[in-house]
């Protein structure tokens, strides 16, 4: 048996594609024979994985992009894949025996008018979950998980318990806290839909009483337009794409994640296993796991987020881990048993 995880890119470029990438590694060091279909691959592995790249499909539309690189993956399995050969998907193709559901549901609930791009993308999605090899639906939380039961009652019979990102080891030490200067951190590529805005809405109110209060942002370009004074940029630390997360992760105290539609937050889990204390939406699926944070509805006014932000930072701090964090190994291990199953 050998298992064909099909992703767009495979690389470190994205919370999906290193979930799939970490993956892949963990499960060529258990043992289990691995091969990459992707379009481009943008990270090295000195482990023994056989990729191969499709090319590069056309970007926009993206539901367009999703049916060509689909028909260049059911072309290939056609031709080359081995009959006992498992196909593990992370995109939206067809011809898959277990798919993993990366993002929160599209236009769920319904809104807006019809039209193209809606129907496509539902369409897409819909043969995803329907497609006639389907083995298991594996969702990255409960949250989706839900989501899937509501969207697609069809699914429940192929429907895998969550299986989480797991934490690499981040290198960090830590010092304590100066409790009327804490360092808020805040990553994301996505800025817009994490939250930065309301982050900055935060961040402004708790400087009226520490003024020594500082922002660490991470994630995406620091030419991208924030929305900030130049005076307030005195106090923000701008890393812009962090190759090594330690540069990151070892400068804050807290980390506030007030995304609006977020599957899982990988971001929250590494913070926590870093004894890092967490201000996240409960529209994030690791709010819903066994991570120790502070979530709190999206919909609520800044006020109250700033009151949760110091509550965390007025709270004793020792930096100890005190729940358990899944590993990629435990991600693998869950997933070498589904593809026995």
């Amino acid at each position: 048996m050998e298992v064909i995880q099909v992703v767009k890119r495979f690389g470190l470029c994205g919370g999906m594609e290193e979930y799939v990438f970490r993956l892949t590694e963990e499960l060529s060091k258990i043992g289990v024979k691995v091969k990459v279909l992707c379009e481009v691959q943008l990270t090295s592995t000195d482990h023994e994985i056989t990729v191969i790249e499709l090319g590069k499909s056309i970007e926009k539309p993206r539901w367009l992009s999703h049916i060509q690189f689909s028909n260049k993956v059911s072309k290939w399995v056609k031709n080359y894949a081995k009959q006992n050969d498992i196909v593990h998907s992370h995109e939206r193709i067809s011809c898959h025996h277990v798919t993993t559901i990366h993002s929160t549901l599209f236009n769920f609930p319904k809104k807006g008018l019809p039209s193209l791009r809606k129907y496509m993308n539902e369409y897409l999605e819909k043969r995803e979950m329907n497609s006639n090899r389907i083995k298991r639906v594996v969702p990255v939380s409960h949250l989706i998980s839900n989501e899937l039961k509501v969207k697609f009652p069809f699914v429940k019979s192929v429907l895998n318990e969550p299986i989480s990102p797991g934490v690499s080891r981040i290198n960090c030490s830590r010092k304590k806290p100066v409790i009327n200067m804490p360092i808020i951190g805040f990553m994301g590529k996505e800025w817009k839909r994490k939250g930065l805005h309301k982050v900055i809405q935060i961040w402004r109110v708790i400087t009226q009483k520490y003024p020594g209060t500082k922002l660490c942002l991470a994630g995406f370009s620091q030419n991208e337009d924030i929305g900030l004074t130049a005076q307030e940029t005195n106090n923000v630390e701008l890393l812009g794409f962090v190759e090594k997360k330690e540069d990151f992760y070892c400068k804050i105290d807290l980390l506030l994640h007030p995304a609006k539609k977020e599957a899982y937050g990988m971001v929250i889990a590494e913070a926590c296993s870093l004894g890092i204390p967490v201000v996240c939406s409960k529209d994030c699926g690791a709010s819903s796991s066994e991570l120790e944070v502070r979530s709190v509805d999206y919909s609520e006014g800044v006020n109250f987020w700033t009151k949760e932000v110091l509550k965390c930072i007025n709270e004793p701090y020792d930096g100890t881990v005190s729940c358990s964090i899944p590993s990629w190994n435990d991600a693998a291990r869950s997933y070498s048993i589904l593809y026995k199953s």
